[in-house]
């Protein structure tokens, strides 16, 4: 992928958080935007819950991670329970192994106390946009 198009993800998730797009929603639609263009709405929809640490807890998982979860299972899930999904599971292993090495947790709240607001990183639209380049990198590692 080009410097350009990868730009335009980061950027387009950050306009998704300007939005009020939650960070779930954010990164899954940018990177889609890319990778499934013809991205079913429901699954939109099926990433809202896990914003902001589960229900905006911040209690769970990071939302910009799940929401990179859910687009390696749109890419690589599978469809039934005989399919081998052992691709799918390394996918979504290896993309929170790349997501705590960068971020150092995986907790919202975790991230919030310790990554969020310190110097040079604003707010989560900072993160998202941020975690949303490492996806695509991760994804185009991947091939």
């Amino acid at each position: 992928m080009d410097t350009n198009t990868r730009k335009k993800i980061v950027d387009l998730s950050r306009a998704y958080m300007v939005e009020d797009y939650h960070c779930s929603e954010a990164i899954l639609l940018a990177a889609a935007n890319h990778y499934l263009p013809d991205l079913d709405p429901l699954v939109v929809r099926l990433s809202t819950p896990f914003a902001g640490g589960v229900g905006t807890t911040k209690t769970e998982l990071c939302g910009a991670l799940s929401g990179g979860l859910l687009l390696i299972g749109a890419l690589y899930g599978r469809s039934d329970a005989h399919s081998n999904d052992d691709l799918c599971q390394q996918l979504a292993a290896g993309w929170r192994t790349r997501f705590l090495r960068e971020f150092g947790y995986t907790r919202c709240q975790d991230l919030r106390d310790h990554w969020v607001g310190q110097p040079g990183q604003a707010d989560c639209k900072d993160l998202v946009a941020r975690a949303t380049g490492l996806l695509v990198d991760f994804l185009e590692e991947a091939g």
